[in-house]
């Protein structure tokens, strides 16, 4: 059954690749008495990390949902991967979480993942608390951690459970204000202070009894410390070792007692309205939940994972997919614990549950009772960058690769794939090299569908700067009619992005009207095919002005020979070049990185525009620069800034490739066109 709103939290366990969040459940799970034995990461037995990927590759690769009950409270937990080819997953779920646990290694502090689950809490204005973990290291200084915490995010940052011991001396973490302090009085009073007055700080009421009289009561502590947490001015840094179960146990007292529940947020929906309007957050209001990701079970087939906002959800009753205008029946419904599914009749506010055999419910939708029709705000994912050439490597497998392609992106919402109309080439397209490399092998794996993958071709273009003047003559006699077509053509440049433009300008029935409209086809077919290096010609005008016929030879196939003979020749005439897609590209950095990332894209033919601010210590450059020469940005810009880099690109014109690129790629399509000729290709 649902419970009691105020009796759910729901926690996203978010930070960077290897500092312990897989584990961390693992723990949660055990001490609530969920499993009867901890798994490890490296022996590939956690609840979490179940995929066959995740046992070879030691790390999770997709959100997992988990729960237990702690002290009448039901909590349920996401594991998120760390690495930035996956934060796609961390995106999906950010906006539906209540409270967020960033996971913080003690031996190297601060890092990408860290950054990247602060963005998202800050987004979403997310309450959450930091875990320092790994206090048992050697060399693990959580001082120094909370320095570097503090200068990074934020005064706000306040240690709450703090190490007893050091390193290999880690003996357990006590909470300042509720444990029993005595073996660590020394550090205490000092932390007590800056607690008391970030606790008093947070409340204007609190603030003024405590100026008055010097303190505050246990339950105005209490009261003050869950106010900042909410309001995000207070961010408790919790101190342990999951590995020696040290921290964990008063991570959960925070959660349970300091974390704000479902019934505190502030949900906003549209409803047709111009102004967003505020949910009722109850369970006896309209259900009203959100889809954040479709999981294929082997056994019980696809899983929808979807967050009630408010009211109750039953099994075997009927909702309203908001987002697609229709019916749907929620056949049963679960609480998950890695791949284990525990079934129950009912889900209420702040549950984040799956249910099973939708058919036109995917990710992101909002879901709610018969007759409500209102959408919670669209999940926001970030722009994939890396495409990749996919072909399948037997033929056989041509048609299906497809629907396997398919099933790959209902599950990642960051995975796309298309067929690029301009190159006829399958394209794939995701987050990162790692995230692609994942799914091929998945697809091999579920799919039996091995594909071979190389960076796409660019969709070059030909052109013309110049103007000539040619006849393209087409005289066949070979027995009974022949074939006679005869057309004389000027050819000069059109403006650049204007296409293709045929004018007529016979005179006298030099070339007859029914026999036009086959120039034109011939022309078209002709510079769809390319001259110089097989690539559309593109920005020209085509003006036929003169030519003759033959009353019996002449037809249409003939003119449109003669048109596409005259194209050939008539563009080698009128000075041609290629033209090659110029991209706008946006790369948000960190400072430090500003003059190692403007001198690479100078090296690759950018045009800096303009820089900006993009928040505390971070810059936007924009640049226009050649498709060619980002292909692979994804792993250069990653490399040069420790992962801190992102981008955005998008397409805004065709321009002159420079002759020393061109050149060889004209050189190219002659040889493989000599080549092909001499084959009889």
């Amino acid at each position: 059954m649902a419970l009691d709103g105020a009796k759910v939290r729901n926690v996203g366990i978010l930070g960077h690749g290897g500092t312990g969040k897989t584990s961390l459940i693992e723990h949660v799970l055990h001490a609530a008495g969920k499993t009867n034995r901890l798994g490890r990461v490296q022996d590939g037995n956690t609840v979490c990390d179940y995929l066959e990927e995740e046992i070879q590759r030691k790390q999770t690769i997709s959100m997992k949902l988990a729960h237990v009950d702690w002290e009448g409270i039901r909590i349920h937990m996401v594991d998120h991967p760390g690495y930035a080819d996956f934060l796609g997953e961390v995106a999906a779920s950010a906006p539906i979480l209540d409270n967020i646990i960033v996971m913080v290694d003690a031996t190297t502090g601060v890092q990408v993942g860290t950054d990247n689950a602060m963005t998202f809490a800050d987004r979403y204005e997310t309450p959450r608390a930091i875990f320092v973990n790994k206090l048992d290291r050697e060399h693990s200084d959580f001082d120094q951690v909370v320095d570097q915490l503090r200068k990074t995010y934020g005064n706000q940052c306040v240690p709450l459970v703090i190490p007893i011991g050091k390193a290999e001396g880690l003996k357990g973490a006590v909470n300042i204000l509720t444990g029993d302090t005595s073996a660590v009085a020394d550090e205490v009073a000092q932390l007590k202070s800056e607690m008391t007055d970030a606790v008093a700080e947070s409340d204007d009421k609190l603030l003024e009894k405590f100026l008055e009289t010097g303190e505050l009561s246990h339950d105005e502590f209490d009261e003050g410390l869950h106010n900042g947490i909410k309001s995000g001015k207070i961010v408790p840094i919790i101190a342990g070792s999951v590995d020696k179960d040290v921290g964990v146990r008063e991570l959960l007292e925070v959660i349970t007692h300091a974390f704000p529940t479902p019934f505190e947020r502030i949900v906003t929906v549209t409803n047709g309205k111009a102004d967003p309007t505020a949910l009722k957050i109850s369970p006896d209001a309209p259900f009203v939940g959100q889809v954040f990701r479709s999981v294929v079970d082997p056994y019980v087939g696809q899983l929808t994972l979807f967050r009630v906002f408010t009211g109750t959800l039953r099994s075997d009753s009927d909702f309203y997919n908001c987002t697609t205008q229709s019916k749907e029946r929620t056949g049963k419904l679960f609480l998950m614990n890695g791949k284990e599914q525990k079934q129950v009749d009912s889900v209420g506010p702040g549950d984040l549950a799956a249910m099973t055999k939708l058919k036109h419910t995917h990710f992101g939708d909002t879901i709610a009772a018969p007759g409500t029709d209102v959408k919670l705000p669209k999940i926001e994912l970030p722009e994939s960058m890396v495409k990749l050439a996919i072909t399948p490597k037997s033929r056989a497998d041509e048609d299906k690769i497809g629907e396997a392609l398919n099933r790959l992106a209902e599950e990642d919402p960051t995975f796309s794939h298309y067929r690029d109309p301009a190159t006829h080439e399958h394209i794939v397209r995701g987050m990162g090299d790692l995230q692609l490399d994942i799914l091929l092998d998945r697809m091999k794996r579920k799919f039996h569908i091995e594909a071979t993958t190389k960076p796409p071709k660019v969709a070059f273009k030909e052109t013309v700067k110049g103007k000539s003047e040619v006849q393209g003559k087409h005289k066949k006699q070979s027995g009974g009619h022949g074939q006679y077509g005869d057309v004389h053509l000027r050819i000069s440049a059109n403006g650049r992005g204007e296409g293709y433009k045929f004018v007529d300008s016979i005179v006298g029935g030099t070339v007859p009207k029914n026999f036009i409209p086959a120039v034109d086809k011939g022309c078209v077919e002709a510079l769809e095919k390319g001259v110089i290096a097989g690539y559309p010609v593109v920005d020209i005008v085509v003006d036929l002005f003169y030519g003759s016929y033959h009353d019996v030879d002449s037809s249409e196939m003939a003119f449109k020979i003669a048109a596409s003979m005259a194209i050939q020749k008539g563009v080698r005439e009128a000075r041609p070049c290629l033209l090659e897609p110029i991209m706008e590209i946006a790369i948000t950095i960190p400072d430090d990185y500003m003059g190692d990332v403007n001198g690479d894209l100078n090296s690759r033919r950018g045009r800096i525009l303009g820089m900006e601010g993009a928040g505390p210590g971070r810059q936007r450059i924009r640049a226009m620069v050649p498709e060619a020469e980002v292909l692979t940005y994804s792993t250069t810009l990653r490399s040069m800034t420790g992962g801190r880099g992102s981008y955005s690109l998008k397409f805004d014109h065709y321009d002159e490739v420079p002759d020393h690129i061109a050149q060889p790629l004209i050189a190219d399509y002659e040889k493989k066109r000599a080549a092909g000729e001499a084959t009889g290709h």
